[in-house]
């Protein structure tokens, strides 16, 4: 009989679907290898349940029960610990109805706290999965880039500790994650790395749209193009200072932002109020993913500062890679094979490097395409299906 997993994830259904990722979530049974994937999103506005098929059930646990305590934070200080309460209990009965056999938390913070003392309560394995550099996030955007407690870094350092040093397994999308992970208390036996996957297959087939003709822009200009969240953590700002100083040697691009984000509003107003920005600066807020893709291989030139999905994107799109020296990058972009490692927050590097490819288009194909073979080799999701599919085997062997 097929196992049934619940997820404890930090997310809300409307946010997903606003940004386009709602589909991720049908990826979680892993092509049927879970009779039922039970996702809990504990710290939402509203409570609600969304039952997406029969295979797949969010329940969302709202901090709703003081009515008008989202306008009130004395109100929502009060709430703190009937929530905490409130989750554990929805989730031990969710545990009994639908006869979980294991469970997975996406954050080694408040998602792994809850996940581990349900599974020590029901005698249930679980494991923590590790998605982002999280102190590398923190140093850039501060309490918006990674959790804290109380507004302490150091208090949720040690919940995370606490978490790892516990869990059955722990799971980082990449070897980097992995490291950090030990250094935070994980032990090295039970570390699993298990990189990202995606469908690559829209990459390959041909272009749903006219990227010049959709947005305007002019066909004898060269698309660089950044495609994510417009945030400090995604050195947003350095790639606006790209553009100013490249704008003084040549006219020939057009810097593209796909995305939104805290800081949107700020270079919005930053590109209208400086004239040589507005000329080489366009930003088309948030697209579908289909749009960003057809963008990214419109693209000479793929900006991926900081990234995590995105550059794994980036890379499938058969167009050369830039990337600042940090965290995972090395792993996908080789200097001069598939792109260039940039040293952070080297301007000149960066604009160095664009001019490049800009004036070496042959180069350019070749590293694009050396990036696309290698996300294929990596983060085919027909690979990395298997690769998950183990961690869980092993985890409910382990069980029996």
């Amino acid at each position: 009989m097929k196992p049934t997993i619940l997820f404890m994830v930090p997310a809300e259904y409307d946010a997903l679907v606003a940004k386009g990722v709602d589909h991720m979530i049908l990826e979680r049974d892993e092509e049927g290898f879970f009779k039922r994937c039970v996702t809990v999103h504990p710290l939402t506005q509203r409570t609600q349940t969304i039952d997406i098929n029969e295979t797949h059930v969010i329940h969302e646990i709202g901090f709703d029960l003081i009515l008008g305590s989202h306008r009130h934070k004395l109100l929502r200080y009060l709430q703190v610990p009937l929530h905490f309460f409130r989750i554990l209990k929805i989730c031990g009965r969710l545990v009994r109805e639908e006869y979980v056999d294991l469970i997975r938390a996406t954050d080694p913070y408040w998602m792994g706290f809850f996940a581990l003392l349900v599974a020590r309560k029901r005698g249930l394995p679980f494991c923590v999965s590790i998605h982002s550099d999280y102190d590398k996030r923190f140093e850039l955007d501060g309490k918006l880039g990674a959790p804290t407690i109380l507004g302490s870094r150091k208090l949720a350092k040690r919940l995370e500790r606490f978490v790892l040093s516990r869990a059955d397994l722990v799971m980082p999308i990449r070897e980097s994650l992995g490291k950090r992970a030990i250094c935070d208390g994980a032990r090295s036996e039970l570390v699993r790395i298990i990189p990202h996957g995606i469908d690559l297959r829209p990459f390959s087939e041909e272009a749903s749209y006219d990227i010049y003709q959709m947005f305007g822009i002019d066909r004898h200009k060269k698309i660089l193009s950044f495609v994510g969240r417009l945030s400090n953590e995604n050195y947003v700002g350095d790639l606006l200072e790209m553009a100013r100083q490249l704008s003084l040697q040549r006219e020939d691009f057009i810097l593209v932002f796909a995305g939104g984000g805290n800081e949107e509003d700020r270079l919005r107003h930053t590109v209208n109020n400086e004239p040589q920005l507005g000329k080489t600066v366009r930003m088309l807020g948030f697209q579908p993913r289909e749009v960003c893709i057809d963008l990214r291989r419109a693209s000479e030139v793929n900006l991926c500062l900081m990234a995590g999905f995105s550059l794994i994107e980036a890379c499938a799109s058969g167009r050369p890679v830039l990337s600042y020296d940090v965290e995972w990058h090395y792993e996908l972009v080789h200097n001069g094979e598939t792109g260039f490692l940039i040293k952070e927050h080297n301007i000149k590097q960066l604009v160095d490097a664009v001019s490049y490819l800009l004036d070496h288009p042959d180069e350019a194909a070749e590293m694009g395409n050396n990036a696309r073979d290698l996300a294929l080799a990596k983060h085919d999701i027909r690979i990395t299906l298997e690769i998950k599919r183990d961690c869980y085997r092993e985890l409910l062997n382990d069980r029996r």
